[in-house]
């Protein structure tokens, strides 16, 4: 049967011109990783939507509060991604209860799909990850913020997750002159993940040998009066002179405070419609199909599936939707989904950091620099959505 779905005015290539459409929602990690698998052989019509028109390499955006343009290495386009599909920029505002279709902000008909595949991850209050739906507009962000760090000499870091560890280290190591204190709520760090201990332990060891860097456990900062102006201006860092007082009485001065007490689940898309669980996660089952639907699927952080780590999505979870859709297609049998490794690679700065890898083998600076700290994945990425970090192709051709 032919497929004649209205999707935006977005055409892919006449080879899958009658292909079953695939709605991937979310062009993060997980969601270029699915997309390129089902694109690879002109078997679907796959179309991406995405609320910006770029791909954001969030993995290595912390580095980019320290280093002068690091953002551009961030903002890859998305023109070469797939090679017979297309991506589409649009906010999703609601997506069917069958998932056979989504309805887009701005657009009168609801595009239709044969599969979908929601993967709207999570969003982190900026530095981590930028909300701009334009890539020429996340540059002067950035470089507003290194303004307002390299003026600060006391920088705090609320936090004690991957993300506050990671910006402690990016800060340590390129501004040795500043003082930098990191306060956590929990005991040691890391402590909300599935991490083990040696993970968490050798990490605390790491960061408080850190030579400017102060850590304060088991303490809160009541930050009520700083709220309304993070809220003002959504971004997640609060400038000015002022005296933190902790939980146990602690006063700690400071210049610049950090705010990265963890990743939201985008779920406004589809609470309404979708079985969720208690944190706003999408049900699915072992095929990962969501519960009640036979050909929607959903992956990466809004899916309830174990932690949220892009890797998980992109190597395990991708791959058995793929096989799945195509299964489905050919009416045969599906695959269930294997809960991937706990593992996680945390840089902290560019020349350090420790890797808790599969099997639960901890490795330290030289092994995590190798693997990550050096240029955070960034060439490598721009490889898997077929650009040259040197060279950025904005034209979609090369067909």
């Amino acid at each position: 049967t032919a497929h004649h779905h209205n999707t935006m005015g977005s055409r892919g290539s006449k080879e899958v011109k009658d292909k079953p459409v695939v709605l991937i929602v979310g062009g993060g990690y997980g969601g270029v990783a699915i997309a390129k698998m089902l694109d690879k052989d002109a078997a679907f019509n796959v179309v991406i939507i995405d609320r910006k028109n770029y791909f954001l390499h969030n993995m290595a955006l912390l580095r980019a509060t320290c280093v002068e343009g690091w953002e551009q290495k961030c903002i890859i386009p998305y023109t070469k991604v797939l090679k017979y599909g297309s991506v589409v920029q649009g906010e999703v505002e609601a997506i069917a209860k069958d998932g056979k279709s989504i309805k887009v902000y701005g657009e009168e008909k609801e595009i239709q799909c044969d599969y979908m595949v929601v993967c709207t991850g999570s969003s982190y209050a900026f530095p981590a990850k930028v909300a701009g739906v334009d890539a020429t507009s996340v540059p002067a962000k950035y470089s507003k913020m290194r303004q307002d760090v390299n003026a600060a000499e006391n920088i705090t870091v609320i936090g004690g997750g991957a993300v506050g560890l990671e910006l402690v280290g990016e800060l340590s190591h390129y501004y040795s002159k500043k003082s930098i204190t990191l306060i956590h709520t929990g005991e040691t760090v890391l402590n909300n993940t599935a991490l083990g201990d040696k993970m968490k332990a050798k990490t605390l060891a790491a960061v408080q040998a850190l030579p400017n860097v102060k850590v304060m456990l088991g303490e809160r900062v009541e930050f009520s009066e700083l709220q309304s102006e993070i809220k003002e201006s959504s971004v997640s860092y609060v400038e000015g002179k002022r005296e933190l007082t902790t939980s146990k009485g602690n006063k700690v001065g400071t210049d610049l405070v950090f705010f990265c007490t963890g990743t939201k689940t985008n779920t406004k898309s589809f609470k309404d419609n979708l079985p969720v669980d208690e944190e706003g996660r999408i049900k699915v089952n072992e095929h990962l199909q969501i519960e009640g639907c036979k050909t929607a699927f959903a992956l990466g952080d809004c899916a309830a599936i174990g932690p949220k780590f892009a890797y998980l999505a992109m190597k395990f979870q991708a791959p058995v939707i793929n096989k799945n859709i195509r299964a489905l297609e050919k009416k045969k049998g599906m695959s269930a989904y294997k809960k991937g490794p706990t593992m996680m690679v945390l840089p902290l700065g560019p020349n350090g950091g420790n890797s808790q890898l599969p099997m639960g083998i901890v490795v330290g600076n030289f092994l995590t620099r190798t693997i990550k700290s050096g240029d955070l994945f960034s060439s490598n990425t721009w490889g898997e959505l077929n650009q040259d970090i040197a060279n950025p192709q904005l034209k979609k051709g090369g067909l």
